[in-house]
């Protein structure tokens, strides 16, 4: 298909889109009656009136679509995006922002050819070779999935998100050690990157290994409120190490963070009748 037959296609997919969300509302009216006083409410007021002065500058409706899609408003994002892409169809930035809208409407066929056009226009479009590779990675296509993040890590070689990725996909084949190996670089580009943590934690656990203690805790330096790396880390207490007070000590702050958390109540219990041999207090935790 041509570049301009496949424009015309997505924009006819964003107009179809767009009719079925509510009646567009002129820029005058909205900025009388917007009362949203978000910090991304206030940003799309400020949006309402640089386009009211600005009715022909595409690149306010592209930014204007990006807020709205972090509102989850993605009625009136297909709307300014289409508006943007009628007005200009070389930015590839724009056709980031028609995948978004069509992943959301579940059209992931359209939302990949709107990211083909994304880095037919810019083939080192970070945001499209990243979305590309997640799309891939969900279709099980691994080669692709390196493909794409590797044009990303040609021009940013620091990339964290894009090791992390590297590092699900390697999982995913079964590659543990070049799963590790990714993960591990993640975090050194972003000692703040919980995910990685999370992940090595995990696979040094099903090794048996005591290194999943120390990633555990790196996760939790991260979030220290994650009920998530308490529980990995109980785990690996309990299975693992089978040093059971520091498993209950775990547990018992998943239940202090979230009272119905029910997996932490039940290996409470599990611990107390299985390891410790007091059934009374293992039925305070049933």
């Amino acid at each position: 298909m041509t570049s301009n037959k496949l424009l015309v296609v997505m924009v006819s997919g964003l107009m179809t889109l767009a009719s079925c969300g509510p009646k567009e509302v002129k820029t005058e009216e909205m900025a009388g009656v917007l009362t949203d006083t978000s910090v991304l409410g206030k940003k799309i007021q400020e949006l309402n009136s640089q386009i009211a002065s600005n009715p022909d500058k595409a690149d306010l409706y592209y930014q204007r679509s990006r807020l709205y899609i972090e509102q989850h408003d993605f009625a009136n994002a297909s709307q300014d995006i289409f508006k943007a892409v009628s007005m200009d169809s070389t930015k590839a930035d724009y056709f980031v922002i028609v995948s978004d809208i069509q992943l959301a409407a579940n059209k992931p066929t359209k939302a990949k050819s709107a990211l083909e056009k994304c880095l037919e226009l810019d083939p080192n479009n970070k945001e499209g070779n990243m979305k590309l590779a997640e799309l891939y990675f969900i279709a099980r296509d691994y080669n692709k999935v390196f493909e794409y993040l590797n044009n990303i890590l040609r021009v940013e070689v620091n990339n964290p998100k894009a090791y992390m990725m590297k590092g699900m996909a390697y999982k995913e084949m079964g590659d543990t050690a070049k799963s590790i190996s990714s993960f591990q670089t993640a975090i050194e580009q972003d000692a703040n990157y919980y995910a990685p943590f999370m992940q090595l934690g995990i696979l040094y656990t099903e090794k048996s290994n005591p290194l999943a203690e120390q990633y555990f805790n790196g996760a939790l330096k991260v979030n220290p409120r994650s009920e998530e790396a308490f529980y990995g880390r109980a785990m690996y207490y309990q299975e693992v190490k089978h040093d059971y007070d520091k498993a209950i000590q775990d547990y018992t702050s998943i239940v202090q963070l979230n009272p119905r958390n029910r997996n932490a109540h039940f290996n409470l219990g599990y611990i107390h009748y299985e390891y410790l041999k007091v059934p009374d207090q293992a039925i305070k935790y049933s």
